[in-house]
């Protein structure tokens, strides 16, 4: 009896073995279900996310002629925002072949003179950094004279300081119809062009004091009837603005505001097209905040790991070592680097700028494959 009683034990025993056996395998074949569905669906997710990134709108060159001295530079396309434009979506605005843009940080009120912030600056700043997309700030000035156009580059300054900025800070100055510089203008009080260009170099020296680049946005009238463009590129950056496919301005300038009814996909209604004129290879100056003897980017050397430079999700990502004589340099510590034209297959171009004991920046072509 003893002996029976052992046994049917020992047969329950497997019986429990056997059925927590098979519930294992039930649990692990649907666990392993479960992850192959959220693979799935992440997988259905990438690409919705990849489609929706995707704009078919595309800036380009159709209907542009560029001066005859800009035939060796890469032209890059970009774009300048405001509040104007609503809420904007920003990985599609970098796949349209917007490779920078210059949002509005704040303005002086035409009328009372007062500094204002731009509703939108913030969002638009946040998620234009996270979208890849090279940022500067421009600030709408109606200074009348240096020092306030001093304050207005003071209150930018307050603005900008926690974001990425690759781009310079612009003083957009322009007459507007009514307005306090108008009116100022019209009653003969600033009669010679070095106010104009006293009050925007004003704004500049003060951005470039704090580290940053700085450019003058101003339209064909106001860079030909009164301020003038050949005597103000040997002191400043210009960005000029002229519609109907070419620009007259006579003095160099690096940016051109060509449109101001372009489309662009991510934004709903019309946005401002630019372009940016770069020469590969040439060493561009810019500022080391502070710093003694800096190191110019231009002697050290940019190379690229081949296996990187490959469409991922519509943009390349090549990864970058900068090294100045036996030292690799830390990005974001003493240089930044920003990408251009890596949207699709061909030539793009890594613009690697010195910050910290390193000044200038440079733009070296890469083979997107």
């Amino acid at each position: 009896m003893a002996d029976k009683e052992v046994k049917k034990e020992i047969v329950k025993k497997d019986v429990k073995l056997v059925k927590k056996k098979r519930s294992y395998l039930v649990t692990m074949q649907m666990i392993a279900g479960l992850l192959l569905v959220l693979l799935v669906l992440v997988g259905i997710l990438k690409l919705i996310l990849y489609i929706g990134g995707i704009s078919r709108t595309k800036l380009s060159d159709e209907g542009l002629t560029h001066a005859d001295r800009y035939k060796e530079c890469v032209v890059v396309h970009g774009i300048d925002v405001s509040e104007h434009q609503n809420e904007i979506k920003w990985k599609k605005v970098k796949s349209s072949g917007a490779d920078f843009v210059f949002i509005r940080a704040g303005y002086r009120s035409v009328e009372t003179g007062e500094l204002k912030e731009d509703a939108s600056f913030r969002s638009n700043m946040k998620k234009a950094n996270k979208a890849g997309i090279m940022c500067g700030a421009y600030f709408f000035s109606q200074a009348l004279n240096e020092a306030e156009a001093v304050e207005e580059a003071e209150y930018l300054l307050k603005l900008v300081k926690r974001y990425d900025i690759e781009m310079p800070l612009v003083i957009d100055y322009e007459l507007y119809d009514g307005g306090r510089l108008q009116q100022k203008v019209a009653a003969g009080e600033m009669p010679a062009s070095s106010m104009y260009h006293d009050v925007v170099l004003a704004f500049c020296r003060r951005v470039e004091k704090a580290g940053y680049e700085s450019a003058v946005y101003a339209n064909y009238d106001m860079l030909t009837n009164y301020m003038d463009s050949s005597l103000l590129d040997d002191e400043a950056v210009i960005w000029a603005a002229q519609y109907g496919g070419a620009c007259d301005v006579k003095g160099d300038y690096l940016y051109w505001q060509c449109a101001e009814n372009a489309s662009v996909g991510g934004i709903e209604g019309s946005v401002d097209h630019d372009v940016w004129y770069i020469e590969p290879g040439r060493v561009y100056s810019t500022f080391a905040k502070g710093k003694k003897d800096p190191t110019s980017i231009g002697d050290c050397r940019i190379d690229f790991k081949e296996s990187s430079c490959k469409l991922r999700y519509h943009r390349a990502k090549p990864e970058v070592t900068v090294t100045c004589g036996d030292k690799k340099l830390r990005s974001g510590k003493d240089y930044i680097l920003s990408l251009v034209k890596n949207t699709e297959s061909g030539t793009g171009y890594a613009v690697v700028r010195g910050v910290g004991k390193y000044k200038d920046w440079i733009a070296v072509p890469f083979t997107i494959e």
